[in-house]
């Protein structure tokens, strides 16, 4: 897959090396959109559910590089802060809810083309891990067990042919939700894959 990945990039700088160059600055928001079922954590009389009470706007900022016009080639490093809402079912004392923040280098590395004022394009996108907080601490036997890289992918497109522009993307994760989570060792997951709704302006300071 990553050797697909890179023959992709590859195509994309040998057919644009003679073209244009641009570079600009990005940020905006996003939010998950898919949000799983709850899980059911330990078992027996022990036993209580643990899932998704709402998912919070992240914001996002970085930069952006692309090389070409008609086809391009655009990778990006991107600085990204989520929050989710997480629902804990205890019997003694019902639902609590708790918050976790976490925070990812995002590297999209798309390629593209032009067509009028849109530019369409897609690829693979790395998640960087560089650091959280949790208030799920607060209950013992929990820890978090966050990779430190993971993939995923994006496609959406760009609106806009002057210095201003607005993106809108989908993305995707090739790794559950909630794969970080662990009570008393024992690793759990939520059934679905994360994905993300993203919207964003972005800036040209060389076009």
């Amino acid at each position: 897959m990553k050797n697909l990945f890179l023959v992709f990039a590859l195509i994309a700088i040998a057919h644009t090396a003679e073209a244009q160059f641009s570079f600009g600055l990005k940020g905006g928001v996003n939010s998950q959109v898919v949000k799983p079922g709850d899980i059911l954590i330990g078992g027996g009389d022990t036993s209580f559910n643990f899932g998704v009470d709402k998912f919070k706007f992240g914001t996002q900022f970085g930069a952006y590089f692309r090389i070409g016009e008609k086809v391009f080639f655009q990778p990006e490093i991107i600085f990204n802060s989520n929050k989710t809402d997480y629902k804990v079912g205890e019997s003694s004392i019902g639902e609590v809810i708790k918050n976790e923040k976490y925070h990812y280098l995002d590297l999209p590395l798309l390629v593209g083309f032009t067509a009028g004022p849109l530019r369409l394009h897609g690829g693979p996108v790395g998640h960087y891990y560089l650091s959280s907080s949790s208030e799920l601490t607060d209950f013992d036997g929990y820890a978090a067990r966050w990779k430190q890289f993971t993939w995923g992918w994006q496609a959406g497109l760009t609106i806009g042919t002057g210095r201003f522009s607005a993106d809108i993307r989908y993305e995707g994760n090739f790794n559950k939700a909630g794969d970080h989570i662990t009570f008393f060792g024992d690793k759990y997951h939520f059934s679905n894959n994360p994905a993300r709704l993203i919207v964003g302006l972005n800036i040209a300071l060389i076009k």
